[in-house]
């Protein structure tokens, strides 16, 4: 363990420097163009919000939708699975694990509405399969963009091949972890890491540990079943992902820089993938690196691409955290009321 957080700093130590020495470098250049917001439409900043509100938006409706095929005695409301989501994305921000700490939450927001954990699981393992499912659809759409049609960013191909690769192991993990020996050591990996581990230990008090480890959770019969419905959830996910990727757009529209929504999917999905490296909360430093590193290397100009990137981080992660905290705080406090 020692040795994992000396590496984690080191790392840290390393990107820390390298972006210190871009900001020297480019310190003029990136002057001017933090300038250049004084003058930017507020209208083009509100955009940019809206898009990253959509973003949990669809996120909410996508639950909302998947949850209408478990028969639960009260549905959860839009509003709260909105603040949900909210609270959800903001545990994978902090806590990386591809999705699976912001669904750990999911799982005991989900038993205050008395969904049973083993129908609980199957849903939070059907979100993150259609989740890899449209990152995998929309990684092998833009390499073979880069090898047919956009040829000039042929050098992005290793780090989507890398993504194909990645999130076919997540996918695969995904579609086994239904059965009850896989599940457990996920459990047991999962409900050791800190604030994760305090959510599983509010589930318990709701339900016994056994109950999740002792059946196989019927991933695919409920696909199979509600094969619309997935479908549905998939386009909605792709939603997701472009609503992300308007942020981005809208905020080189508002600095007076026009930019291909091509490359600026490009640039997103390739810092996505990169950011799966879990040793940073957010992938701090290596998020905002690896993005601008990304857009430059898409024809940006560095001072324009790591401005619009550390706005854009803004909006995404830093402004998302207090509204996170609060809105999971006051979650918690409602726990004695339901748990009567």
């Amino acid at each position: 363990m020692k040795t994992v957080k000396t590496r984690s700093w080191l790392l840290f130590f390393i990107f820390f420097v390298l972006v210190f020495v871009l900001a020297v470098y480019y310190f003029s250049e990136i002057k001017n163009e933090f300038r250049q917001l004084e003058k930017v439409n507020p209208y083009w900043l509100i955009a940019a919000l809206c898009g990253q509100l959509m973003t949990y938006l669809f996120t909410a409706m996508i639950y909302r939708l998947l949850l209408t095929a478990y028969k639960m005695p009260r549905l959860p409301g839009r509003w709260e699975l909105l603040k949900a989501s909210i609270i959800s994305l903001f545990f994978n921000q902090t806590v990386p694990s591809a999705g699976i700490s912001g669904n750990t939450f999911l799982i005991s927001f989900l038993a205050r509405f008395d969904l049973s954990r083993t129908p609980a699981i199957s849903l939070i393992l059907e979100e993150l399969l259609i989740f890899y499912s449209a990152m995998e659809a929309i990684i092998i759409s833009l390499l073979a963009a880069c090898l047919v049609v956009y040829k000039p960013f042929y050098s992005f191909k290793g780090v989507l091949t890398a993504g194909i690769l990645v999130y076919l192991g997540f996918g695969l993990a995904v579609a086994f972890a239904g059965r009850k020996n896989m599940l457990s050591r996920l459990y047991d990996r999962f409900s050791r890491a800190g604030i994760v581990k305090k959510l599983f230990k509010s589930i318990s008090k709701r339900m016994s540990e056994n109950d999740i480890l002792k059946n196989d959770i019927p991933l695919w019969p409920l696909i199979k079943n509600n094969l619309p419905t997935t479908i549905r959830a998939f386009f909605l996910q792709l939603a997701v992902v472009a609503a992300d990727g308007l942020t981005l757009y809208v905020l080189f529209l508002g600095m007076g820089h026009p930019i291909s929504p091509v490359v600026v999917l490009l640039t997103l999905i390739c810092t996505k993938i990169i950011s799966l490296l879990p040793f940073l909360p957010g992938s701090l430093v290596l998020y905002e690196s690896s993005m601008s590193f990304f857009f430059a290397r898409a024809g940006v100009a560095p001072g324009t691409a790591i401005v619009v990137t550390l706005v854009y981080r803004f909006l995404s992660f830093w402004a998302p955290m207090p509204v996170g905290t609060f809105l999971y705080r006051q979650w918690l406090k409602k726990a004695p009321a339901d748990a009567g």
